[in-house]
């Protein structure tokens, strides 16, 4: 039968193995592990098993002779062997790191079927019984085998290590230890200006032996075994130069500082003068970092704790550097070296409490509400006190969580909450702290306001010392001080809040923390952001959520990117603008317009964008201005802000243009003369047939049901458009252009008769074209006019919602498919055609929107010229009879000067549909 049992656990084992890979609560089976048992986040389990241990040193010959050895769950990983007791891991437990191990050996136990010894450096033997069938006892012990042989070149960082830890240079100086100490390990402070308190009243010579005799027969640092004694010892009060070492033991941070030794220092180095925003920061708080200590008062005490603040910027910049983080850093450096502190540190604002140090403290603001959550449920009538006169709660609690107790009490019983914190986590926090609430219980309940409720805890923290029944007759119970009755009533009336207790409350509350601090998050960094007088608010907070949507930061927690990489920014491009399309292998010709612009906006030029660079720079791009428009695209190929464009920036824009209007050229889009042009071919077929009903008159205008559409000649009359501007453009840039030195070269340098006249023809001749004329280039063409003052600017869709469905391209398709939905619009038209036709039969032409357009677009260039005649412009040449001349001769002296560049393209194999405008259009009136 116990063969069979063993087999079903075994099955069973199996399973939950399987099962418990799955994610629980976003992390996986391995994840939960590490976080478990302190270890490095890289630590995945290569094989577990069922086993008894047997536990002896050479020190101490006696092993665990209880019938009932303890029994667990016995774990190998990359670099760890780790065991727990399955009834309390208190009993027994350890986390070797391969290094430490020197001899694994089968032992001849004829009790047992399967069983390993291993020998440890610090002369641990550990007997493992493992439990189970052969096979499986087999495999483990040739995994172990196979993990120990690549963990080898780890055991060279040993030696170095453990010429850090004091716990070895402590048997060393006592002749216990075989290893070779040298020097004392650096250690905190406290080696040069004293610890806290006084170690006669805190006894810490006599805790110095209990550990040095725990050391002795349970291993020490990466060897330990952990017993009963440890978690005694513990609680009754570290010794002062072995505290920075337990505390890192603890935690785990001490496995960081092994497996990345020199990393520390290697940071310091390579950012060494460098600045950063969280340096300066860390600057401004130097000074009130445990003020009462001396050695803050000194260079040495600032520059360890500058030292360390600065590594951990520049190790995780996403934190950075973070209130209250200065007060953490200063305690831990009066029992640590700057390394220890430094590798604590991280696991401290990663692991233990995170988000307590991050740009929103979202993790404080959380276990506020978890705390006042269990005040609630533990102390009814308190809590109910506390809100009957609306006394803030988070107020008087929040400075002992986000300082860990230290700017609360006096540091010598500060000290003592974080010898129990290290050990066993955040919960000791909120143990502690409802203890005092509960102590004081009687006092708050007599309080009105926040001020008389502060002040109570406030004279409770300095009075710790003192004795917690002055009048009790029993010299026993009066020499029991406050802080002694603290600990009782935290850790044992308390012991039911657990780190499951804690984490339930969490998740209970987490959501509305979290939304409400990103909805302040986001209120106030929108109120922050530079005035757009061209962005309403509503599409501010679009471009908002987008931005931080597309860098994947989480803004709730504060520890996500806040900046925008090109990669980013041209997925923001491409989900707001009609005209920039999903990458597509081998085509980057639109990456180069975005480039631009990219590196314009970046304006503290470190590769990326911030929110506040976004939409300045999207606030200059949709400006309605035509003017304000021209100019901000000038300025971006204005790389040396000379005001000048040379002939490769010429030919840039060109190429620029003619790419990032490709969508409009190849009739994806459309612009707005296209639009009235399908409108009023669409009324004038309409009017017709109107018209020829007998009755003329009809008030009523009977609109098709639907229409045949001949779309390529819309398009490629659009398409033929923008090809010519295209072109016309570059001959009218390089046409106005001025030399680079004014008369002299025309002359001196012409290659030939055909362009003596122009230096801007001559490869041999620098040119230049500067704004005004650039305006005037663009404005000499209709289509480029209405591109800057309208098309561009109309492209973006700043305000389409997250996650939108539908097509903000409007296209042929879609033009056709709703002009005739909009029946108002297409009667309107009409009704104008008979109104005209009806009031004057001598004067048929109708003015449509396109020749006002063109009216509208020569009136501007002729404006624009007599604007920028006030300027400096250098040797522009101006026609001054295109300035004087009628509307109907400036329109006929732009097409002289295009009929050279039309048949140059035509014999370049373009071509044109020169058909007229009938028959583009079929109505099917059945």
């Amino acid at each position: 039968m116990a063969f069979l049992d063993t087999i079903r656990e075994r099955a069973v084992s199996t399973l939950n193995q399987v099962l418990d890979r799955k994610p629980t609560n976003g992390l996986s089976k391995d994840e939960i592990f590490c976080r478990d048992y302190n270890l490095p986040d890289s630590e995945i389990i290569v094989h577990e098993s069922s086993a008894e241990v047997s536990i002896s040193s050479e020190n101490s010959k006696e092993a665990y002779r209880n019938e009932l050895l303890p029994q667990g769950k016995i774990y190998l990983t990359d670099h760890f062997l780790v065991f727990s007791d399955s009834y309390d891991r208190n009993n027994c437990s350890f986390t070797l790191h391969l290094s430490s191990v020197k001899k694994v050996e089968r032992s001849q136990n004829s009790d047992y079927a399967f069983a390993l010894t291993i020998t440890t450096y610090s002369k641990i033997s550990i007997t493992i019984y493992l439990v189970g069938i052969r096979s499986e006892s087999e495999r483990f012990a040739q995994t172990l085998k196979i993990t120990l042989k690549r963990n080898l070149v780890n055991n060279k960082k040993l030696q170095p290590f453990i010429q850090t830890c004091y716990s070895e240079y402590l048997l060393a100086k006592n002749k216990v230890s075989n290893e070779k100490i040298e020097h004392m390990p650096a250690g905190g402070l406290g080696l040069v200006f004293k610890f806290p308190g006084n170690p006669k009243e805190q006894r810490d010579k006599s805790k110095m032996k209990l550990w040095f005799d725990l050391f002795r027969i349970d291993g020490r640092n990466l060897s330990l075994i952990k017993t009963p004694m440890f978690y005694k010892l513990i609680r009754v009060g570290l010794p002062n130069r072995l505290r920075g070492e337990i505390w890192e033991l603890c935690c785990g941070s001490i496995y960081l500082r092994f497996q990345n030794q020199n990393e520390y220092h290697k940071i310091l180095e390579d950012n060494k003068n460098r600045t950063s925003f969280s340096i300066d920061e860390i600057e401004k708080d130097l000074n009130r970092s445990l003020p009462e200590y001396a050695a803050y008062q000194t260079p040495e005490g600032i520059s360890r704790l500058r030292n360390v603040l600065t590594a951990y910027s520049w190790k995780n910049p996403e934190v950075g550097y973070c209130q209250a983080m200065n007060i953490v850093v200063a305690a831990l450096l009066i029992y640590m070296s700057e390394e220890q502190a430094f590798w604590s540190l991280n696991l401290l604002v990663d692991k233990i409490v995170p988000g307590y140090y991050s740009k929103t403290m979202y993790g404080t603001l959380l276990d506020q509400k978890v705390f006042e959550s269990l005040v609630q449920t533990t102390m009814p009538l308190l809590w109910d006190h506390i809100t009957k006169n609306d006394i803030q709660l988070s107020v008087v609690s929040l400075p002992w969580f986000l300082s860990l107790y230290l700017s609360s009490m006096p540091l010598v019983f500060a000290f003592r909450i974080l010898d129990v914190f290290f050990l066993q986590g955040p919960k000791t926090l909120f143990q502690v702290a409802l203890a005092v609430l509960k102590i004081n219980g009687e006092q708050l309940l007599q309080t009105e306001d926040d001020g008389s409720f502060i002040s109570i805890i406030k004279d409770y923290f300095q009075e710790l010392d003192q004795s917690a029944h002055p009048t009790s007759p029993n010299p026993k119970y009066k020499s029991i001080t406050k802080f002694q009755e603290l600990l009782v009533t935290a850790f044992k009336e308390f012991s039911n809040i657990t780190s499951e207790t804690i984490e339930t409350h969490r998740r209970k509350h987490r959501d509305g923390i979290f939304q409400n601090i990103s909805t302040f998050v986001k209120r106030t960094e929108l109120r922050n952001l530079p005035k757009t007088n061209n962005i309403d608010n509503e599409t501010l907070s679009i471009i908002y959520d987008r931005f931080y949507s597309i860098v994947q930061s989480d803004v709730t927690v504060g520890t996500g990117s806040n900046f925008m990489d090109f990669r980013a920014f041209r997925l923001f491009m491409a989900e707001t603008c009609d005209w920039v399309q999903p990458n597509i292998k081998n085509d980057k010709s639109q990456d180069v317009f975005l480039n631009h612009l990219f590196a314009q906006w970046d304006i503290e030029g470190q590769r990326s964008l911030s929110l506040s660079n976004l939409i300045i720079g999207l606030n200059k791009i949709i400006d309605p201005d035509l003017m304000t428009s021209m100019s901000n695209f000038f300025q971006l190929y204005d790389y040396k802000n000379t005001g000048r464009l040379d002939r490769e920036g010429i030919l840039q824009v060109s190429e620029d243009l003619l790419n990032i209007t490709s969508a409009w050229k190849d009739g994806v889009l459309l612009d707005s003369l296209t639009e009235t042009a399908i409108e009023n071919a669409v009324a004038d077929e309409v009017y017709k047939a109107q018209a020829s009903k007998e009755d003329g008159k009809d008030e009523v205008i009977q609109l098709p049901s639907e229409v045949n559409i001949d779309k390529e000649k819309f398009a490629a009359l659009q398409s033929e458009r923008y090809l010519q501007a295209a072109s016309g453009f570059i001959q009218r840039a390089f046409e106005y252009a001025q030399p680079e030195e004014e008369e002299i070269l025309i002359k001196d340098l012409a290659i030939d008769d055909s362009i003596a006249h122009n230096a801007a023809l001559n490869p041999n001749t620098p040119v230049f074209v500067n704004l005004p004329t650039f305006r005037m280039v663009v404005l000499a063409d209709e289509t480029y006019e209405l591109f800057f003052s309208q098309t561009f600017r109309t492209s973006f869709h700043l305000d389409k919602p997250l996650n939108s469905k539908f097509d903000t391209m409007r296209n042929l398709r879609g033009m056709f498919d709703g002009l005739l939905a909009d029946g108002l619009k297409v009667a309107h038209k009409v009704r104008q055609r008979m109104d005209s036709a009806a009031s004057s039969a001598l004067n048929p032409i109708i003015n449509s929107d396109n020749s006002s357009l063109k009216s509208t677009n020569r009136l501007r260039v002729q404006d624009d010229y007599e604007e920028e005649r006030d300027d400096d412009l250098g040797v522009i040449s101006i026609d001054e009879d295109l300035l004087q001349s009628s509307e109907s001769q400036a329109v006929e002296k732009v097409k002289k000067k295009t009929e050279a560049q039309t048949e140059t393209e035509k014999k370049s194999g373009v071509k044109y549909d020169q058909s007229g405008d009938s028959n583009l259009i079929d109505f099917d009136l059945s």
